[in-house]
């Protein structure tokens, strides 16, 4: 019995190499699976999200002085809506490769030759660059300050997953920078 069980794989093996058959193992995805940080760092952020929207529709339903919130979440609101204002613009500009995401999760202004000929654009693609990382800066900061894991991980580490959000998010052919440095089209 094992003796045809040897012949019947050798067999096969034989049969797949004539008749030009490949075995090809199953392709392995690890980065799939979100690390504990990741997980907090998502976690938290949607949380936080959710919160200041559901504090911005109050605020609009019963008015703007019945609703007290703190500064901070005041200015991560505020930044929030700040992004969604400028998300068409940003988006655009990933397109036409004036930006890129780095590697650090903020938005970084590549080289490009129509924006070096044109001086409004230029300043227009730097303002809403500015204003776009300024409002990542305040939500990765939040999102840092309410989780206390986070207070302790490499900031580093932190800024990475923020960087990957981003990208992933990003529409295709956008610049992203690798972990290693390197710029690559998505």
């Amino acid at each position: 019995m094992r003796v045809m069980k040897k012949c019947s794989f050798g067999g096969m093996v034989l049969a797949c190499l004539v008749l030009g058959c490949s075995i090809k193992a199953p392709e392995v995805r690890v980065t799939g699976e979100k690390t504990a940080l990741e997980r907090e760092v998502v976690g938290t952020y949607h949380q936080m999200e959710e919160d200041t929207w559901m504090i911005a529709s109050t605020r609009a339903a019963q008015g703007e002085d019945e609703v007290r919130i703190s500064p901070e979440k005041q200015r991560v609101l505020e930044a929030l809506q700040e992004q969604k204002f400028n998300k068409d613009d940003i988006d655009e500009f990933k397109k036409k490769e004036y930006v890129g995401e780095n590697n650090e999760g903020f938005l970084e202004i590549r080289s490009s030759e129509e924006l070096a000929g044109d001086a409004e654009k230029m300043k227009l693609v730097q303002e809403i660059v500015r204003e776009e990382n300024g409002d990542r800066e305040i939500i990765m900061g939040r999102v840092i300050e309410l989780n206390d894991s986070l207070k302790k991980a490499v900031r580093k580490d932190v800024l990475a997953i923020f960087a990957r959000m981003n990208q992933e998010n990003s529409p295709e052919g956008t610049w992203i920078q690798r972990p290693e440095g390197d710029w690559v089209k998505k």
